[in-house]
């Protein structure tokens, strides 16, 4: 089996030596560039499965290689890790790197998150896209996610969201369409939140009429609930003039995820129970841990 490709930009020699032994053994074929300009040049010829980039490069700085693969359709969906010294840089970059990690580097931290890339199935060479509706995968969004979580526990203060929707009862649909119509009905959904959200949030369908965005980097609390409101609203207003989802009900929240999670599985447990609360009681459209920890030790709940 061809193993994924890692392109480290950096211009230390011995850190770049250092990151190609954790990438090696992490199941990588590594290549190092050690000049701004020879890096444009390589990824104007190859696509690599991930990017290792430092910002301070002789020749085209890190900070414009960025840009130019956020910009181009072959190379935007490649993630990239910034590698820098200054925070005060990295966070004001003009585009948003998949994660951001402070020199000197933890390497066992580096291990950890190249080992989770490289085990999850879908991660590299497998198409990323669920086939009906051309959204992400779960395999994908497990991937965004892992590296939204790495960021809030290199950078103090960030949080980020993940925006679920349920169509219920989807079960009575896909009892009475066939799979063709099923299939353009889930299409016209994707279409709706597609140009309800910005092209940096990651849209992802899991199962049935289940979906997940990842909003990443939120300040105010109010600002994913105001688009989980907008979203239940214009689906609302949607399904009702389908005569396929005439009978669906969007049910929408929020989980607001912080450095307190510890993985991914345990995000997505507490989504899957943020989910099922928010479809038999509908009583809160926010969630957080502390907010579903509650929920499971209190009598006669969930």
């Amino acid at each position: 089996m061809e193993k994924p490709v890692a392109l480290i930009i950096e211009d230390e020699r011995d850190i770049a030596a250092l990151f190609r032994h954790v990438l090696d053994i992490a199941g990588y074929h590594t290549e190092i560039v050690m000049d701004g300009r020879e890096a444009v040049k390589r990824l104007e010829l190859a696509r690599p499965d991930i990017v290792l980039l430092d910002l301070n490069l002789p020749g085209v700085s890190g900070s414009k290689i960025l840009t130019q693969m956020r910009a181009d359709q072959r190379l935007s969906a490649v993630p990239v890790v910034v590698i820098t010294g200054h925070s005060e840089v990295a966070v004001s970059l003009p585009v948003e790197p998949d994660l951001i990690l402070f020199k000197p580097v933890n390497l066992d931290q580096l291990s950890n998150l190249v080992q989770r890339l490289r085990n999850t199935p879908g991660s590299m060479r497998e198409p990323p896209w669920d086939e009906p509706t051309h959204l992400y995968n779960r395999s994908f969004f497990d991937v965004r996610l892992t590296y939204s979580l790495e960021r809030t526990k290199q950078i103090e203060g960030i949080r980020f969201g993940v925006l679920f929707i349920d169509l219920v009862p989807f079960s009575s649909l896909r009892r009475n369409l066939y799979e063709s119509q099923l299939n353009v009905f889930l299409r016209q959904v994707a279409e709706r939140l597609k140009a309800a959200l910005r092209p940096t949030d990651t849209i992802a369908r899991i199962e049935d009429g289940f979906f997940l965005i990842l909003l990443d980097d939120i300040v105010k609390e109010d600002v994913p609930c105001k688009i989980a409101a907008r979203l239940q609203l214009d689906l609302g207003n949607y399904l009702s003039q389908q005569q396929p989802g005439a009978n669906l009900q969007a049910s929408v929240g929020v989980l607001l995820c912080d450095s307190a999670y510890e993985s991914v599985m345990e995000i997505m447990r507490d989504v899957e129970l943020a989910r099922q609360l928010n479809r038999s009681e509908g009583e809160n459209v926010l969630y957080d841990k502390k907010i579903l920890r509650r929920r499971r030790t209190a009598p006669g709940k969930f």
